[in-house]
C-alpha cells in the first residue's frame, strides 16, 4: 500500500472539487510545477489511489435507487446471480447481521418492490431481507449504470416479467433486457438503432 503525503491529499482534493481542472491551475495551488504535479497524478492512477468513475446520478434521470441488504447462505452467489443486471449499479460483502448490500435503481418504487418481492426473496439460501429506498443524499450521486440492454425473452436472472404479478398489475415496467420491457429511461439506445436517449442527461464524472 503506497502512503500519501499532503501535497497528493490536496491534489485529490482540488479534483474531487473540480473534475477538470487542469494540471497548471492545480500545481499554482500546490505549489508545484505542472510536470511534477502530472507525474503525482499519474503515480496516484497507477497504484489505484485515484480513480476516475463516469455515471449517471439517478435523481436527475427521474430514478430511484434502494439499498437492499441481504443475509444468504452464499453471498457471492447472490451477488453473481445479478451481474449483468441494468439495474444493479453495485454490490457489497459486508459484516454483521445481513453479509450483502445490493444497490438497485427502478423507474418507480413498484418497480423495486417487483424486484425485492420476485427475484430476491424467494431464491434459495436468502434468510432476512431490509429494503430501504433512498429519498435524499448528501451530496450529488455518481452510479455506473448500464444505459444499453440487449432485449431477450427473459431476464438476466431467468425471469419471464409476464408471469409476475407486478408486471401484470401495472406496477413494473418489466426488466430493461427483455422484450417485455415498456418504461421509458432503457426505451432507446444506439444499440437498438435509434438515437432515443443515447447521451443521458444527469450524466457525471467523479474521481474517487
Amino acid at each position: 500500500m503506497r502512503e500519501i503525503d499532503a501535497i497528493d491529499r490536496e491534489i485529490v482534493r482540488l479534483l474531487q472539487e473540480e473534475t477538470g481542472a487542469s494540471q497548471r491551475s492545480i500545481a499554482a495551488r500546490v505549489g508545484l510545477s505542472q510536470p511534477s504535479v502530472s507525474a503525482r497524478i499519474a503515480r496516484l492512477r497507477a497504484s489505484g489511489i485515484l480513480r476516475s468513475q463516469v455515471g449517471v446520478d439517478p435523481h436527475a434521470v427521474g430514478l430511484h435507487l434502494a439499498k437492499i441488504d441481504v443475509a444468504a447462505d452464499d453471498p457471492q452467489a447472490l451477488m453473481d446471480a445479478f451481474r449483468g443486471c441494468p439495474l444493479l449499479v453495485n454490490a457489497l460483502l459486508t459484516l454483521g447481521e445481513t453479509n450483502v448490500s445490493l444497490f438497485m435503481v427502478g423507474e418507480s418504487v413498484g418497480h423495486l418492490e417487483a424486484l425485492v418481492d420476485m427475484h430476491i426473496r424467494p431464491l434459495p439460501g436468502v434468510h432476512r431481507l431490509q429494503f430501504q429506498v433512498v429519498t435524499r443524499t448528501s451530496a450529488p450521486l455518481v452510479l455506473p449504470m448500464r444505459l444499453d440492454a440487449a432485449r431477450c425473452d427473459r431476464t438476466v436472472c431467468g425471469y419471464q416479467c409476464p408471469t409476475c404479478r407486478f408486471y401484470q398489475d401495472d406496477l413494473c415496467t418489466g426488466c430493461p433486457a427483455t422484450v417485455h420491457y415498456r418504461g421509458r429511461f432503457w426505451r432507446e439506445t444506439l444499440s437498438s438503432g435509434r438515437l432515443g436517449n443515447a447521451t443521458t442527461p444527469g450524466a457525471r464524472t467523479a474521481p474517487s
